[in-house]
């Protein structure tokens, strides 16, 4: 009996580790970038309109951020040189000569 439970309490403590790592799955990885200002529905569509015409997206203009969107904004910024976010910062903005308004968290555009 003492065996039993011998190289079942090894067995859970080998297995353990693994468990917990299987648990935070997704936890570890890339976060998006915090973005202090948000840019209108409207404007957002002028910035995939150029991300459009640099060839760097080609989904929807929807005028909301998505996986494809994020996506073409890192393409740009690489291609550019930019430090590569995912997010429409100021220098992305600036290298796609656009220059928005910007509408602060609770206000409205």
């Amino acid at each position: 009996m003492h065996r039993l439970v011998t190289v079942l309490m090894v067995g859970v403590l080998w297995l353990y580790p693994l468990m917990t790592e299987a648990g935070t799955a997704g936890m570890t990885g890339e976060q998006p970038p915090e973005q202090k200002q948000l840019i209108s529905k409207d404007n957002f569509k002028l910035v995939q309109e150029r991300l459009k015409a640099e060839g760097v997206y080609a989904g929807p203009v929807t005028g909301e951020m998505n996986a494809q969107t994020e996506a073409a904004l890192r393409a740009y910024q690489e291609k550019q040189s930019l430090p590569v976010s995912g997010a429409a910062d100021e220098a992305t903005l600036k290298k796609l000569q656009l220059e928005l308004p910007t509408v602060r968290q609770g206000e409205t555009n």
